[in-house]
């Protein structure tokens, strides 16, 4: 798989894509992965057995010892670290300082959203800028239908990202036959 590595490298030109791509990574290399970075650690709990002589304030489930645990639940419980450790390789040394106090996967993984998703202001900024290419999109002069297109569809995931709501379906077909050349 370590060839694959530098599919994962965050980049924030291209957060969106790594965000998906590192979702899918996570997931596929255990289903409970995603829950980890999402949701936090996972407890593995077992029924208190001193509940009953403690009284009915004390809590049904408690958290089991890690001696106890069997090896399928050492595993899950590692999920962290596993998750952590992938999350930290796809860091370069500017990114990793601001990210390496942080105690569990969710908090690299929020940290990461943040600097990926930027300020609320920066995400209008991008959208204004995305939509300012949208209202000047045409056919370039020496470009092909399939060039145009795919151009196109780079942009309507650009804005997508920012604003799923953005644009309707007519928009987006008008601005299609508005951006085809007169000749």
């Amino acid at each position: 798989m370590e060839h694959h590595r530098h599919f994962f490298m965050f980049n924030l030109d291209k957060f969106d894509d790594w965000k998906v791509r590192m979702q899918a990574h996570l997931s596929a290399i255990q289903n409970e992965m995603l829950d980890v970075i999402t949701d936090g650690l996972i407890q593995i709990l077992e029924v208190n057995p001193n509940r009953a002589a403690e009284g009915s304030t004390t809590r049904e489930m408690r958290p089991k010892e890690k001696f106890s645990l069997t090896t399928k639940e050492r595993t899950r419980a590692n999920l962290d670290n596993i998750a952590r450790d992938i999350l930290y390789k796809a860091l370069d040394e500017s990114l990793f300082p601001r990210v390496r106090k942080c105690k569990s996967a969710k908090e690299i993984w929020d940290t990461l959203m943040q600097i990926g998703e930027g300020e609320e202001q920066e995400k209008e900024n991008k959208l204004t800028i995305a939509m300012k290419r949208f209202e000047d999109f045409k056919l370039g002069a020496k470009e092909s239908i399939f060039d145009m297109k795919a151009r196109f569809m780079k942009l309507l995931t650009d804005i997508g990202d920012l604003d799923d709501k953005k644009l309707t379906h007519k928009e987006i077909n008008l601005k299609i036959l508005r951006g085809l050349s007169k000749n």
